[in-house]
């Protein structure tokens, strides 16, 4: 018998404690974890479903995704006018409407982009192949599709569990070279692996739990939360270095892991403020004795994890509540972001301007096409998209290996990740943001170059 952090005398040993640890978490890993082999190479059972639901329901995901940013323009505009009070008397009303007048206007421009894509009105410069048709294909489909299942999924492996049991084994290399507890390498292994965005789903929901500090939350989602495997396989693609893919990956990892190990110790990141949500702290309490030995410890900190987990129908609400929030909340404000990226990246003067200072630096070291690498290293910031897709039409094959690698490595893509990482109520703001941004681009450039000199 253990003692949880409640006071409350938790079985650790027994046939029916171990189930409930096991069944869920194995479940959870296989899909969010495990990688599987396919005709198209190598994905996880989420690429899999997604690629099922693109080919079976493609035909109405575009309408699905565009009324969804309807309905959440037009809930936000009554949420900011009428001012209801329905954060306990209606919480899924208040899910899907609750916005500032801020995240209105992105919800109006995004709702709007949508319309004008679907019905093939107004400005053909917002509905073009490589401007809103793009991004609501590549990027709201995607995020919508990846949304539902991960919602209702993710506490296999979050609360049975597995983070606890993992946890314990790295917590001193993780605290050692991130600052970080240990539970948070099954959150940062689900984010590299399945998806960045489930991976910020996962950490804002351990913040707002008190399993993560508000300084540990933003480390996490600001340097765990890279692209998933598959799609890290569409940006190769994209950038026309799928014959590079391994080395590539590689190197994107390392360029990602001095990242984790840099950022956490300089501003803005070390700044932030190290405590807990609402100040109640609850990271110890599925821990068990330190005494025992370090496999016990393990086993039984997941079993009292696994036996404070929420039952099946608090688990349906909770994952209904953040679907609707991200879906609707979210949602149209990056399909308006990632258009209005594309729109000055690829068919504004003001996109070269922007990209100006960088090409200038790049025509010091004779880089050719300067002016197009200068856009792609600057728009990533906004929609990770857009380095891949320059990369693909350069000449030299190194600067598509660089451009390719930042599309993977600077991460925080406000069009996508970013704007989730505002939306789930993480203690960063989107000036701190961009700031973390030019850091792990100034980090991660070096990398690839010298990688890229290497291999060519």
């Amino acid at each position: 018998m253990n003692d949880a952090a409640a006071g409350e005398a938790i079985e650790t040993r027994g046939l029916k404690p171990f189930l409930r640890f096991l069944i869920p978490s194995v479940i959870g890993i296989i899909l969010f974890l495990v990688p599987f082999p396919t005709e198209d190479g190598v994905t996880i059972l989420f690429g899999i479903y997604s690629s099922w639901m693109q080919q079976t329901f493609g035909f109405i995901l575009l309408d699905i995704v565009v009324w969804v940013t309807i309905i959440g323009a037009f809930a936000g505009a009554y949420y900011v006018i009428a001012k209801p009070d329905w954060e306990t008397s209606h919480p899924f009303l208040y899910a899907v409407a609750e916005c500032t007048p801020g995240w209105l206007l992105l919800r109006t421009a995004g709702a709007l982009v949508g319309f004008m894509v679907l019905y093939e009105v107004g400005p053909e410069i917002v509905r073009m192949e490589d401007t809103g048709i793009a991004m609501f294909n590549d990027v709201g489909i995607g995020y919508t599709i990846v949304l539902f299942p991960a919602c209702f999924l993710m506490p296999l492996l979050t609360e049975f569990g597995s983070m606890e049991f993992f946890g314990t084994f790295v917590a001193p290399a993780f605290r050692k070279l991130f600052l970080l507890p240990g539970r948070s390498a099954v959150d940062a292994t689900a984010s590299f692996i399945s998806s960045s965005n489930i991976g910020v789903l996962v950490t804002g929901q351990q913040y707002r739990r008190g399993f993560y500090t508000g300084k540990e939350a933003a480390v996490i989602a600001t340097n765990f939360s890279v692209v998933s495997l598959p799609f890290a396989l569409v940006i190769a693609d994209v950038s026309k270095i799928s014959h590079m893919f391994f080395p590539w990956y590689l190197t994107a990892i390392v360029a990602c892991i001095l990242c984790a190990i840099i950022t956490p110790r300089v501003r803005p990141l070390s700044a932030i403020p190290d405590t807990y949500k609402d100040g109640i702290d609850r990271s110890h309490e599925h821990d068990a004795p330190a005494d025992e030995p370090l496999l016990r410890r393990s086993y039984d900190t997941a079993i009292i994890s696994a036996a404070k987990a929420p039952n099946p129908p608090e688990l349906a609400r909770s994952g209904s509540l953040m679907f609707v929030e991200q879906l609707f909340g979210v949602t149209g404000p990056m399909m308006a972001l990632a258009t209005m990226a594309a729109v000055l990246a690829f068919h504004s003067v003001l996109g070269e301007w922007i990209g100006a200072p960088i090409a200038w630096v790049l025509s010091l070291f004779d880089v050719a096409e300067a002016p197009r690498v200068g856009i792609g290293f600057v728009f990533g910031f906004i929609d990770q998209f857009i380095p891949a897709v320059i990369a693909g039409d350069l000449s030299s094959d190194a600067m598509r290996f660089i451009l390719a690698g930042l599309s993977l490595c600077q991460l925080i893509y406000m069009s996508e990740t970013g704007l989730v990482m505002l939306r789930v109520g993480l203690p960063i703001n989107a000036w701190q943001l961009f700031m973390v941004f030019v850091i792990r681009t100034i980090i991660c450039v070096p990398v690839l170059v010298l990688a890229a000199m290497w291999l060519f």
